[in-house]
């Protein structure tokens, strides 16, 4: 007996322990979703760990209004005229166009739209852990008897990758029906652009930490009321400290692990109501806010995508709110300890606001562009062209996500094993059917729950 306890006790130690290497469940990204589970709100007044590995993969996007997109075009679609403004703007007179490096000072190609879909590739592996702590709080004149805290951090390995496709059909007639070696002389040209950015293509491999979740949960229940088995109340509370990796400006096909710099606060209320034995419904409803940050950014000139611009400066932003609501059915104990659960996730992030407040001699973004200036022959910036810019732009920051997750669990308690920490082990698969401005990412989950 005392050499049990004695065993019980290093297991929940080096569980903790290792929870501070590995991923938090809150995040604010349209690249990762990171779905939290029921079960880790629904605590019980128990304390837990749940360390698990987990796979996400990503190779289009959902774009605004409908269809499939590049991830990459997410911030807008790749013009090689607008890149090419967009370094001669910050280059200034001396700067060349590659076309006329390539192709001579009148070639047709010049002040042309030439138009590239730009796709991507985003891998990640990596451990996702939520450690709860139950704290029975009671004194003279308080009593809060289903308290208790949590504290997590990621970690995970990131691969992405690029590659561009000329669009002829999107693009000005001179530069359709191109032969095979005025084709590789575009693509070439292309390359030389942007080489000149500075941005890089093939792999990007990071591998880092995420952002540091804390948080605080009360919890209520109720037996046989309101002609349910039991009722559970759950509130939480948290905050979400950034240490995240960033994107990296060189490299377009980058993401940022999580909230990207931001300091997040959350809010989330999960009843569930347990209809009659072993069959349950719930739902999550949370909402994040963001504080804004200042960070070195690629911030566009005027059209061409942020990833491909070639002003590097400060900016501002001031992130939108994201809104979540996820309702779930349980079905416990199927067969030998088998619990099966269904759940739906609606996730709403607003738009952000991008704030460029330099002052002084500096190359012009597209928030405090001028009337009257001519980023290619034949055209004339009108105040109506800017303000337009600007509004499409801020649209590009707002994202909706819908998710559909099936996960098997298996309980060793409800099985009868005499197991150390009542293990669940669980299968979780999260299906990103539709959604707009956001990756289209799926995530696999294999994770064990052990409570203590």
């Amino acid at each position: 007996m005392i050499l049990q306890k004695i065993k019980k006790r290093l297991i929940i130690s080096f569980l903790i322990l290792f929870s501070f290497s590995l991923n938090a469940s809150h995040n604010n990204s349209r690249y990762f979703p990171f779905l939290e589970r029921p079960a880790e709100y629904i605590t019980k007044r128990t304390s837990h760990v749940t360390p698990s590995l987990f796979l996400t993969n990503a190779a289009t996007a959902f774009g605004r209004g409908g269809g499939n997109i590049g991830i990459p075009e997410l911030y807008g679609t790749y013009d090689l005229r607008d890149v090419i403004f967009s370094l001669k703007q910050v280059n200034g007179s001396n700067y060349v166009n590659p076309i006329e490096r390539e192709r001579g000072p009148n070639d047709a190609w010049i002040d042309k739209s030439i138009r590239f879909q730009v796709n991507s590739k985003i891998r990640s592996i990596g451990f996702l852990l939520n450690y709860e702590q139950y704290v029975k709080i009671s004194g003279q004149n308080l009593k809060l008897p289903g308290v208790s805290l949590g504290a997590s951090l990621p970690l995970m390995n990131v691969v992405a990758s690029d590659n561009f496709y000329f669009l002829p059909e999107q693009s000005d007639p001179q530069v359709q029906n191109l032969k095979d070696g005025e084709l590789d002389q575009l693509n070439r040209i292309r390359r030389m652009t942007n080489d000149d950015l500075s941005v890089q293509s093939g792999d990007w491999i990071k591998a880092g930490l995420g952002d540091l979740d804390l948080h605080a949960s009360l919890n209520y229940n109720w037996d046989h009321k309101l002609l349910m088995r039991s009722i559970d109340l759950n509130f939480r509370l948290g905050v979400v400290i950034p240490s995240s990796v960033y994107a990296d400006i060189n490299y377009p096909a980058s993401v940022s692990f999580m909230g990207d710099g931001h300091w997040t606060s959350y809010f989330d209320v999960i009843p569930e109501f347990e209809l009659k034995p072993d069959w349950k419904v719930g739902l999550i409803l949370g909402f994040m806010y963001q504080l804004d940050n200042t960070k070195i950014f690629r911030i566009p000139v005027y059209q061409e995508p942020a990833p491909f611009s070639a002003l590097i400066t400060n900016l501002k932003i001031d992130p939108g709110l994201t809104f979540k609501i996820s309702p779930y059915f349980t079905a416990e104990n199927l067969t030998d300890g088998v619990d099966f659960q269904v759940r739906y996730t609606y996730l709403k992030h607003n738009k952000d606001k991008w704030i460029d407040d330099r002052s002084g001699n500096f190359v012009k973004s597209y928030l405090n562009q001028t009337v009257g200036t001519q980023p290619w022959t034949g055209k004339t910036l009108t105040q109506a062209d800017i303000d337009n810019n600007i509004s499409t732009k801020k649209d590009l920051t707002k994202w909706t996500m819908h998710y559909i997750s099936l996960e098997l669990l298996y309980d060793s308690k409800e099985a009868g094993n005499n197991w150390i920490l009542d293990p669940k082990i669980f299968i979780n698969y999260d299906y990103q059917f539709s959604g707009n401005g956001c990756s289209k990412t799926h995530q696999f989950t294999l994770g064990i729950q052990a409570q203590f």
